[in-house]
This record gives C-alpha cells, sequence and structure tokens, in this order.
C-alpha cells in the first residue's frame, strides 16, 4: 500500500489596530473590503484584492471571519510590450491587436484567511507549494486600501507584521547592548495592561499616533534593560517593532529587529483526511491562544 504524502502550509499573521473601534468595527472593515472588491498594488504589477468574507460560524459573529485573498497581475496596459520574435518593442498596430477584458487578471493564485476580532489578527497563508504572500504585501494591501473615502469613517488604522514570539527574547538576551531602539503605535484600548494604557494615555494627551524611544549605553558594559524597559519592549513588539545594536557572545558586531523576525508558523496535514482550512484553522487556533495570552 502505497504511503499517502503529507502537504504543508506556511502561515503569517499581522496585528491589525482601528482607533476608535469596536469587534464589529472591524468585521465592518473587512467584509466592505471584500464586498467592493478594492485591489491595490503592492509591488510593480502584483495586486491584492480580498476575494471574500464571511463569518466562521455565523451564529456566533464576533468568533471571527475566514475568506481568500486573491493575488494577481494588475498589467499597465499604456506600458510598451515586448516581441520576442523580433526582439524589440511591439508595433502600435501589433499592441492594437491585443484584446485582453479588464475583468480577466494574469497568475491569479488563491490564499486563506482568518480574522479574530479578541486580539484583532488577521492570519493567513503565507506560502504553499509553488505560492507565496509575504506578510509585507498583506500590511501594503490594508494600509493602500484604508486610505479609499469608504473608509473616512473608520478613524485611524495601524498594521503591524506579527513578529515570532521567541524574538524579542532573542533581542533582549543579546550579551553587550549597545543601542536600543522601540517605536510604538497606540495599543488597542481592549488590549489595555498597566503599561499600554500609560503609553496610551500619553499618546492621546499629546496628539501622537507614534512614540519613539532610543536607549544608548552609558559604558562599553551595554545596557541593562529593567522590567520597566522590557515592559514597554513587550508593547512595542506587538505595536510597532524593537531593534538593538550590539555584540554577541563571539564580539562579533550585531543589528537585530522584530521587523526581520516574522512569525512563520507551519502546519502539516494529511490532503486525503484534512482540508487545507481546517488545517490553517487548527494551526491559527494555537498561535493565537500563544501570542494573545
Amino acid at each position: 500500500m502505497s504511503s499517502v504524502r503529507s502537504s504543508a502550509i506556511h502561515i503569517g499573521a499581522l496585528n491589525i489596530v482601528l482607533q476608535p473601534h469596536t469587534p464589529e468595527k472591524y468585521i465592518e472593515m473587512l467584509q466592505k473590503m471584500a464586498r467592493y472588491k478594492f485591489d491595490a498594488l503592492v509591488r510593480g504589477d502584483d495586486a491584492l484584492l480580498l476575494g471574500s468574507c464571511r463569518y466562521l460560524d455565523p451564529s456566533k459573529p464576533l468568533l471571527g471571519v475566514r475568506g481568500d485573498i486573491y493575488k494577481f497581475l494588475k498589467l499597465d496596459s499604456t506600458e510598451a510590450w515586448f516581441n520576442t520574435e523580433v526582439m524589440d518593442a511591439a508595433t502600435e498596430d501589433e499592441i492594437a491587436e491585443i484584446n485582453i477584458p479588464d475583468n480577466l487578471k494574469p497568475h491569479f493564485k488563491r490564499f486563506q484567511y482568518i480574522f479574530i476580532p479578541q486580539g484583532h489578527r488577521f492570519y493567513f497563508i503565507s506560502a504553499k507549494p509553488k505560492h507565496s504572500l509575504s506578510p509585507r504585501l498583506v500590511k501594503r494591501f490594508f494600509e493602500s486600501v484604508f486610505l479609499k473615502e469608504e473608509f473616512a469613517g473608520f478613524g485611524t488604522l495601524n498594521v503591524t507584521i506579527q513578529p515570532d514570539p521567541s524574538g524579542l527574547s532573542e533581542l533582549l538576551s543579546l550579551k553587550r547592548i549597545s543601542i536600543l531602539k522601540m517605536e510604538i503605535d497606540r495599543p488597542n484600548p481592549d488590549d489595555l495592561e498597566d503599561m499600554e494604557e500609560e503609553i496610551l494615555k500619553r499618546l492621546n494627551k499629546l496628539n501622537a499616533r507614534t512614540e519613539k524611544i532610543e536607549f544608548m549605553e552609558a559604558s562599553n558594559e551595554g545596557l541593562r534593560p529593567d522590567e520597566y524597559v522590557k515592559a514597554l519592549a513587550a508593547v512595542a513588539n506587538d505595536n510597532g517593532y524593537v531593534a538593538v545594536e550590539g555584540k554577541d557572545s563571539d564580539g562579533l558586531k550585531k543589528y537585530l529587529s522584530t521587523k526581520d523576525m516574522p512569525l512563520h508558523e507551519t502546519a502539516k496535514y494529511n490532503p486525503n483526511l484534512t482540508s487545507e482550512f481546517d488545517a490553517l484553522y487548527d494551526k491559527v487556533v494555537q498561535i493565537h491562544r500563544e501570542i494573545t495570552r
């Protein structure tokens, strides 16, 4: 009896923060993006579109939503065309013969996603056989589409690529930290603990959207982050980024940033027994429990 070859998907995530908001507001935003079929160029001719948005469980709408992200090429027909037979630019007569309907887009790919309002995390398949979707592109999609006038009533949007849960510990455990930088966007009011509340109050009082903090060592002994600074870093980790410069235990210079440590989880499954979505959902439940606890 031949063995069944397992399949695998890789998962990325975004922390999406609306200010002000309710859990329903997040879902309304995603539903509008899907309903109006807004697309955005995210790299060169690569475009993304939220293809669908439906409830995980219609009887429990605040549990979350699921759907598909569509990736395709959005060609600019005004750009030059290339004739491979004559190895030169196509003539106006040759271009005039090209007739591709506007509603047909080449290089179509589909990626499933899950959004959970409690914790406002957007999880998506970032890679599967022959297909890949960078978290930076998905972040760019949300930031671009949100600029449309249809979302003027949704307040402000901050999107952070969800870092690896172990990334911050790696940064702060560097043998010698010479410089510690943090950038903190307004945290979500629903998530507030003491540190988040302190930061949000300060930003609101100053009418500021982002706070930047930088510590530099006073001597070659390096910085000694205390519990307060570590708590600040934890907020920045979820709502911005943390970066350090220094040296490792071998004396080699290091520059580390949570921007370069995106969440990257793998779910393996038997396609004969489990659907791609079920594999995604089971892994997302596990990840979400870990990063929002």
